[in-house]
Protein backbone atom coordinates (compact mmCIF):
# COMPACT_ATOMS: atom_id res chain seq x y z
CA UNK A 1 0.00 0.00 0.00
CA UNK A 2 1.24 3.48 -0.81
CA UNK A 3 2.52 5.39 2.24
CA UNK A 4 0.20 8.32 1.65
CA UNK A 5 -2.87 6.07 1.54
CA UNK A 6 -1.88 4.34 4.75
CA UNK A 7 -1.40 7.68 6.51
CA UNK A 8 -4.83 8.77 5.36
CA UNK A 9 -6.41 5.62 6.84
CA UNK A 10 -4.47 6.06 10.08
CA UNK A 11 -5.80 9.62 10.37
CA UNK A 12 -9.31 8.30 9.71
CA UNK A 13 -9.06 5.95 12.70
CA UNK A 14 -7.82 8.72 15.00
CA UNK A 15 -10.65 10.98 13.86
CA UNK A 16 -13.13 8.13 14.42
CA UNK A 17 -11.92 7.52 17.97
CA UNK A 18 -12.12 11.20 18.78
CA UNK A 19 -15.61 11.44 17.27
CA UNK A 20 -16.78 8.62 19.54
CA UNK A 21 -15.16 10.44 22.46
CA UNK A 22 -17.03 13.66 21.59
CA UNK A 23 -20.37 11.85 21.41
CA UNK A 24 -19.84 10.13 24.78
CA UNK A 25 -19.95 6.65 23.27
CA UNK A 26 -16.48 6.04 24.69
CA UNK A 27 -14.63 7.66 27.58
CA UNK A 28 -11.01 7.78 28.61
CA UNK A 29 -9.06 4.93 26.92
CA UNK A 30 -11.93 2.43 26.95
CA UNK A 31 -12.80 0.67 23.72
CA UNK A 32 -10.76 0.35 20.53
CA UNK A 33 -10.98 1.29 16.85
CA UNK A 34 -9.51 -0.06 13.64
CA UNK A 35 -9.61 0.29 9.85
CA UNK A 36 -8.66 -2.06 7.06
CA UNK A 37 -5.54 -1.22 5.08
CA UNK A 38 -5.87 -4.04 2.54
CA UNK A 39 -6.95 -7.67 2.40
CA UNK A 40 -4.21 -8.75 4.75
CA UNK A 41 -3.73 -5.94 7.28
CA UNK A 42 -5.36 -3.25 9.40
CA UNK A 43 -4.38 -0.53 11.87
CA UNK A 44 -5.77 -0.38 15.40
CA UNK A 45 -5.59 1.95 18.38
CA UNK A 46 -2.87 1.03 20.90
CA UNK A 47 -3.49 -0.39 24.35
CA UNK A 48 -3.90 2.06 27.20
CA UNK A 49 -3.42 5.25 25.17
CA UNK A 50 -5.77 8.20 25.56
CA UNK A 51 -7.64 9.25 22.41
CA UNK A 52 -7.05 12.94 23.09
CA UNK A 53 -3.82 13.87 21.38
CA UNK A 54 -3.45 10.47 19.71
CA UNK A 55 -1.39 10.66 16.51
CA UNK A 56 -1.74 8.50 13.40
CA UNK A 57 1.75 7.15 14.05
CA UNK A 58 0.57 5.79 17.43
CA UNK A 59 -1.65 3.22 15.72
CA UNK A 60 -0.41 -0.35 15.38
CA UNK A 61 -0.36 -2.27 12.10
CA UNK A 62 -1.64 -5.84 12.49
CA UNK A 63 -2.00 -8.82 10.16
CA UNK A 64 -5.63 -9.71 9.47
CA UNK A 65 -4.47 -13.24 8.63
CA UNK A 66 -2.35 -14.14 11.66
CA UNK A 67 -3.28 -11.37 14.11
CA UNK A 68 0.42 -10.62 14.59
CA UNK A 69 1.87 -7.12 14.89
CA UNK A 70 3.51 -5.91 11.69
CA UNK A 71 5.06 -2.74 13.15
CA UNK A 72 8.44 -2.90 14.82
CA UNK A 73 9.19 -1.01 18.01
CA UNK A 74 5.85 0.72 18.37
CA UNK A 75 3.06 0.52 20.91
CA UNK A 76 1.24 -2.67 21.79
CA UNK A 77 -2.09 -3.07 19.97
CA UNK A 78 -5.36 -3.26 21.86
CA UNK A 79 -5.79 -6.65 23.51
CA UNK A 80 -8.94 -7.05 21.40
CA UNK A 81 -7.01 -6.86 18.11
CA UNK A 82 -7.66 -10.58 17.43
CA UNK A 83 -11.41 -9.85 17.33
CA UNK A 84 -10.87 -7.09 14.79
CA UNK A 85 -8.80 -9.50 12.70
CA UNK A 86 -11.68 -11.98 12.77
CA UNK A 87 -14.07 -9.36 11.42
CA UNK A 88 -11.79 -8.46 8.52
CA UNK A 89 -11.41 -12.13 7.62
CA UNK A 90 -15.13 -12.91 7.84
CA UNK A 91 -16.48 -9.75 6.17
CA UNK A 92 -14.48 -8.46 3.17
CA UNK A 93 -16.80 -5.45 2.80
CA UNK A 94 -16.15 -4.16 6.33
CA UNK A 95 -13.61 -1.34 6.39
CA UNK A 96 -14.02 0.00 9.95
CA UNK A 97 -14.57 -1.63 13.36
CA UNK A 98 -15.42 0.02 16.67
CA UNK A 99 -15.52 -1.72 20.04
CA UNK A 100 -17.26 0.41 22.66
CA UNK A 101 -18.34 0.14 26.27
CA UNK A 102 -21.36 2.38 25.68
CA UNK A 103 -23.71 2.54 28.64
CA UNK A 104 -27.06 1.09 27.64
CA UNK A 105 -25.77 -1.40 25.09
CA UNK A 106 -23.55 -2.76 27.86
CA UNK A 107 -26.49 -2.84 30.26
CA UNK A 108 -28.86 -4.77 28.01
CA UNK A 109 -26.17 -7.37 27.35
CA UNK A 110 -27.18 -8.65 30.82
CA UNK A 111 -30.43 -9.89 29.29
CA UNK A 112 -28.07 -12.71 28.34
CA UNK A 113 -29.73 -13.51 25.01
CA UNK A 114 -30.04 -12.32 21.42
CA UNK A 115 -32.54 -9.46 21.19
CA UNK A 116 -35.22 -9.22 18.52
CA UNK A 117 -35.20 -5.85 16.75
CA UNK A 118 -38.65 -4.37 16.24
CA UNK A 119 -39.72 -3.28 12.78
CA UNK A 120 -39.16 0.44 13.29
CA UNK A 121 -35.54 -0.14 14.31
CA UNK A 122 -34.59 -2.69 11.66
CA UNK A 123 -33.67 -0.19 8.90
CA UNK A 124 -31.43 1.68 11.35
CA UNK A 125 -29.69 -1.39 12.79
CA UNK A 126 -29.56 -3.26 9.47
CA UNK A 127 -31.15 -6.45 10.73
CA UNK A 128 -33.91 -8.16 12.67
CA UNK A 129 -31.77 -9.48 15.51
CA UNK A 130 -29.12 -8.04 17.81
CA UNK A 131 -26.85 -11.02 18.52
CA UNK A 132 -25.09 -11.58 21.83
CA UNK A 133 -21.54 -12.87 21.89
CA UNK A 134 -20.97 -14.98 25.01
CA UNK A 135 -18.85 -13.74 27.90
CA UNK A 136 -15.13 -14.27 28.29
CA UNK A 137 -12.47 -12.49 30.32
CA UNK A 138 -11.37 -9.26 28.59
CA UNK A 139 -8.61 -9.82 26.06
CA UNK A 140 -8.70 -13.60 26.52
CA UNK A 141 -8.56 -16.26 23.81
CA UNK A 142 -11.85 -17.56 25.18
CA UNK A 143 -13.51 -14.20 24.48
CA UNK A 144 -12.08 -14.14 20.97
CA UNK A 145 -13.22 -17.71 20.22
CA UNK A 146 -16.74 -16.82 21.30
CA UNK A 147 -16.75 -13.76 19.07
CA UNK A 148 -15.55 -15.94 16.18
CA UNK A 149 -18.51 -18.26 16.76
CA UNK A 150 -20.90 -15.31 16.74
CA UNK A 151 -19.41 -13.81 13.58
CA UNK A 152 -19.76 -17.15 11.80
CA UNK A 153 -23.47 -17.24 12.61
CA UNK A 154 -24.57 -13.70 11.80
CA UNK A 155 -24.41 -10.97 9.19
CA UNK A 156 -25.30 -8.33 11.81
CA UNK A 157 -23.35 -5.10 11.85
CA UNK A 158 -23.93 -4.49 15.58
CA UNK A 159 -23.14 -7.16 18.15
CA UNK A 160 -23.53 -7.11 21.93
CA UNK A 161 -20.70 -8.54 24.00
CA UNK A 162 -21.99 -10.08 27.20
CA UNK A 163 -21.04 -8.04 30.30
CA UNK A 164 -18.65 -5.99 28.22
CA UNK A 165 -20.00 -3.68 25.52
CA UNK A 166 -20.68 -3.57 21.79
CA UNK A 167 -18.93 -4.37 18.52
CA UNK A 168 -19.84 -2.25 15.48
CA UNK A 169 -18.83 -3.16 11.92
CA UNK A 170 -19.17 -0.74 9.04
CA UNK A 171 -18.13 0.14 5.52
CA UNK A 172 -17.43 3.80 6.38
CA UNK A 173 -16.59 5.83 9.47
CA UNK A 174 -19.81 7.83 9.09
CA UNK A 175 -21.87 4.64 9.10
CA UNK A 176 -19.93 3.37 12.10
CA UNK A 177 -20.74 6.44 14.22
CA UNK A 178 -24.36 6.49 13.11
CA UNK A 179 -24.83 2.79 13.82
CA UNK A 180 -23.31 3.06 17.30
CA UNK A 181 -25.59 5.99 18.10
CA UNK A 182 -28.67 4.15 16.86
CA UNK A 183 -27.64 1.07 18.81
CA UNK A 184 -27.51 3.14 21.99
CA UNK A 185 -30.90 4.70 21.30
CA UNK A 186 -32.34 1.23 20.72
CA UNK A 187 -30.71 -0.05 23.92
CA UNK A 188 -32.27 2.81 25.90
CA UNK A 189 -35.70 1.88 24.53
CA UNK A 190 -35.16 -1.74 25.60
CA UNK A 191 -33.98 -0.67 29.06
CA UNK A 192 -36.95 1.61 29.61
CA UNK A 193 -39.41 -0.97 28.30
CA UNK A 194 -38.07 -3.70 30.60
CA UNK A 195 -37.95 -1.49 33.69
CA UNK A 196 -41.24 0.24 32.94
CA UNK A 197 -39.89 3.75 33.47
CA UNK A 198 -38.01 6.51 31.73
CA UNK A 199 -34.31 6.80 32.42
CA UNK A 200 -31.87 9.67 32.27
CA UNK A 201 -28.16 9.55 31.59
CA UNK A 202 -25.58 12.06 32.74
CA UNK A 203 -24.92 14.26 29.66
CA UNK A 204 -21.17 14.05 30.18
CA UNK A 205 -19.10 12.20 32.75
CA UNK A 206 -17.71 15.55 33.92
CA UNK A 207 -21.16 17.06 34.57
CA UNK A 208 -22.27 17.43 38.18
CA UNK A 209 -25.59 18.59 39.52
CA UNK A 210 -25.53 21.43 42.05
CA UNK A 211 -26.37 18.92 44.77
CA UNK A 212 -23.48 16.67 43.72
CA UNK A 213 -21.07 19.61 43.63
CA UNK A 214 -22.02 20.66 47.16
CA UNK A 215 -21.80 17.14 48.55
CA UNK A 216 -18.44 16.53 46.88
CA UNK A 217 -17.04 19.84 48.15
CA UNK A 218 -17.91 18.95 51.73
CA UNK A 219 -16.40 15.47 51.40
CA UNK A 220 -13.28 16.73 49.64
CA UNK A 221 -12.38 18.89 52.63
CA UNK A 222 -11.81 15.75 54.71
CA UNK A 223 -10.33 13.43 52.04
CA UNK A 224 -6.78 13.08 50.75
CA UNK A 225 -8.16 11.56 47.55
CA UNK A 226 -10.23 13.26 44.87
CA UNK A 227 -13.97 12.76 45.36
CA UNK A 228 -16.91 12.62 42.98
CA UNK A 229 -20.52 12.07 44.03
CA UNK A 230 -23.37 10.25 42.28
CA UNK A 231 -27.02 10.86 43.09
CA UNK A 232 -28.03 9.04 39.90
CA UNK A 233 -31.55 7.59 40.03
CA UNK A 234 -30.41 4.22 38.65
CA UNK A 235 -27.78 3.89 41.38
CA UNK A 236 -30.10 4.78 44.28
CA UNK A 237 -31.85 1.36 44.49
CA UNK A 238 -28.43 -0.11 45.38
CA UNK A 239 -27.40 2.33 48.10
CA UNK A 240 -28.80 0.16 50.89
CA UNK A 241 -27.40 -3.04 49.37
CA UNK A 242 -24.13 -4.43 48.06
CA UNK A 243 -23.47 -3.93 44.37
CA UNK A 244 -21.35 -6.62 42.73
CA UNK A 245 -19.75 -6.44 39.28
CA UNK A 246 -22.17 -7.26 36.47
CA UNK A 247 -19.83 -5.65 33.94
CA UNK A 248 -16.16 -6.48 33.77
CA UNK A 249 -14.98 -2.87 33.89
CA UNK A 250 -16.73 -2.36 37.24
CA UNK A 251 -14.52 -5.09 38.71
CA UNK A 252 -11.46 -3.48 37.14
CA UNK A 253 -12.06 0.17 37.96
CA UNK A 254 -14.45 0.27 40.94
CA UNK A 255 -13.76 -2.95 42.82
CA UNK A 256 -15.17 -6.41 43.44
CA UNK A 257 -18.03 -5.12 45.61
CA UNK A 258 -19.48 -1.78 46.66
CA UNK A 259 -21.40 -1.11 49.89
CA UNK A 260 -21.55 1.10 52.99
CA UNK A 261 -17.96 0.37 53.92
CA UNK A 262 -15.42 1.23 51.27
CA UNK A 263 -12.92 -1.53 51.92
CA UNK A 264 -10.66 -2.02 48.89
CA UNK A 265 -13.18 -0.52 46.47
CA UNK A 266 -13.12 2.97 44.96
CA UNK A 267 -16.82 3.42 45.83
CA UNK A 268 -18.77 3.73 49.08
CA UNK A 269 -22.55 4.11 49.55
CA UNK A 270 -24.24 6.58 51.87
CA UNK A 271 -27.97 5.71 51.81
CA UNK A 272 -28.87 8.31 54.45
CA UNK A 273 -27.72 11.14 52.19
CA UNK A 274 -28.78 9.32 49.02
CA UNK A 275 -25.38 9.24 47.35
CA UNK A 276 -22.51 7.09 46.21
CA UNK A 277 -19.02 8.44 46.89
CA UNK A 278 -16.39 7.74 44.22
CA UNK A 279 -12.66 8.11 44.83
CA UNK A 280 -9.67 8.60 42.55
CA UNK A 281 -6.13 9.91 42.43
CA UNK A 282 -7.51 13.03 40.77
CA UNK A 283 -10.94 14.41 39.90
CA UNK A 284 -10.85 12.96 36.39
CA UNK A 285 -10.26 9.48 37.77
CA UNK A 286 -12.97 9.88 40.42
CA UNK A 287 -15.44 10.82 37.69
CA UNK A 288 -14.37 7.82 35.63
CA UNK A 289 -15.12 5.62 38.64
CA UNK A 290 -18.53 7.27 38.86
CA UNK A 291 -19.22 6.67 35.16
CA UNK A 292 -18.50 2.95 35.51
CA UNK A 293 -20.56 2.74 38.72
CA UNK A 294 -23.58 4.28 37.01
CA UNK A 295 -23.23 1.95 34.03
CA UNK A 296 -22.89 -1.13 36.25
CA UNK A 297 -26.00 -0.09 38.21
CA UNK A 298 -27.99 -0.08 34.97
CA UNK A 299 -26.62 -3.49 34.08
CA UNK A 300 -27.53 -4.73 37.57
CA UNK A 301 -31.08 -3.42 37.21
CA UNK A 302 -31.48 -5.38 33.96
CA UNK A 303 -29.77 -8.44 35.44
CA UNK A 304 -32.22 -8.61 38.33
CA UNK A 305 -35.14 -8.69 35.91
CA UNK A 306 -33.47 -11.32 33.73
CA UNK A 307 -32.20 -13.44 36.62
CA UNK A 308 -28.60 -13.01 35.46
CA UNK A 309 -26.07 -13.39 38.30
CA UNK A 310 -23.11 -11.07 38.89
CA UNK A 311 -19.65 -12.07 37.78
CA UNK A 312 -18.05 -14.87 39.82
CA UNK A 313 -16.03 -13.38 42.65
CA UNK A 314 -12.79 -15.08 41.57
CA UNK A 315 -13.04 -13.56 38.09
CA UNK A 316 -13.73 -10.14 39.57
CA UNK A 317 -10.60 -10.39 41.72
CA UNK A 318 -8.47 -11.43 38.74
CA UNK A 319 -9.68 -8.51 36.63
CA UNK A 320 -9.18 -6.07 39.48
CA UNK A 321 -5.61 -7.26 40.02
CA UNK A 322 -4.70 -7.22 36.33
CA UNK A 323 -6.11 -3.73 35.89
CA UNK A 324 -4.27 -2.32 38.90
CA UNK A 325 -0.96 -3.90 37.89
CA UNK A 326 -1.09 -3.30 34.15
CA UNK A 327 -3.73 -1.15 32.52
CA UNK A 328 -3.77 1.67 35.05
CA UNK A 329 -0.01 2.09 34.46
CA UNK A 330 -0.50 2.11 30.68
CA UNK A 331 -3.07 4.87 31.02
CA UNK A 332 -0.37 6.98 32.64
CA UNK A 333 -2.14 7.60 35.90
Amino acid sequence: MQQGREQEIRRTVVDLAQKFLETGLVVRTWGNFSARLDEESFVITPSGRAYEGMAPSDLVKVSAVSGKVLDEGGYKPSSEAPMHALVYRHFPAVRVVAHTHQVYASAISLLDTDIAISAEWQPLLAGSCLPLSAYGLPGSKNLHRKMETTLAQTAARAILMSRHGAFVLAETTETCVRLARDLERFAISIYEDRLGRKTRQRPDINDDSTEEENLARALQSTSDEAVSVSTDAEVKPWLSRRLRPYLDDFAQICGVSAGHRRGSANVAFDPERGMAICYGQDLSEARNVRAVLEKNARAANIAELAGTPPLPMWEAWIMRLVYKLKYSKQAGR
